[in-house]
């Protein structure tokens, strides 16, 4: 039998009526026009591409300019699985590339052979660069990556500087909502 003089009841129904009202009102409150992209001020701060000549799938936030990548197709020495980022610091003028060729999986995420670089934008010369090799599948007991193993991708000078300009200009037109294909 309920007991509506315990101050434990009154408690529990508040609650509730609380919780309730506080997710009617994020539900009302919600922008649902373009699900996942964060939305300031009305104005759309991400830029989503899906199955573009240059990748599977493009996640561009004006906000912090960076972006996501997912497949990419346009440089041959990432095959077609693959995933990364490209961020520009806008202050310095630094454009960053970080992109993991997939050629296996020992976690459950992607592995791969890893490309990373800065550039930079003002004098067109890179200026940190990390090329990181795939796992040793065969001793990590995944024979069927093996052939992959300690697999790296070294990228000249003049490639990472055609790559850091590509990306700098896919960003400025992404910045002025140019269509992508």
């Amino acid at each position: 039998m309920l007991n509506y003089k315990n101050p434990r009841f009154w408690v529990i129904v508040f609650s509730i009526i609380i919780a309730s009202a506080v997710g009617i009102s994020l539900l009302a409150s919600s922008d649902n026009s373009n699900p996942g992209s964060p939305v300031k001020d009305g104005v759309d701060l991400s830029y989503e591409v899906n199955e573009s000549e240059i990748a599977n799938y493009l996640d561009y936030h004006t906000e912090g300019k960076w972006m996501y990548i997912a497949g990419l197709k346009v440089f041959d020495e990432f095959s077609s699985s693959n995933e990364g980022s490209v961020s520009l610091n806008t202050d310095e003028n630094i454009l960053t590339f970080s992109m993991t060729k997939a050629t296996g999986s020992v976690t459950g995420a992607l592995d791969g052979p890893g490309v990373y670089f800065r550039m930079d934008l003002d004098t067109n010369q890179i200026i940190d660069k990390k090329f990181s090799p795939a796992p040793n599948y065969k001793e990590l007991g995944r024979e069927e990556f093996s052939e992959h193993s300690e697999e790296i991708i070294q990228l000249t000078e003049e490639r990472m500087l055609e790559i850091g300009k590509y990306f700098e200009e896919l960003i400025l037109k992404m910045e002025r909502k140019e269509q992508i294909k």
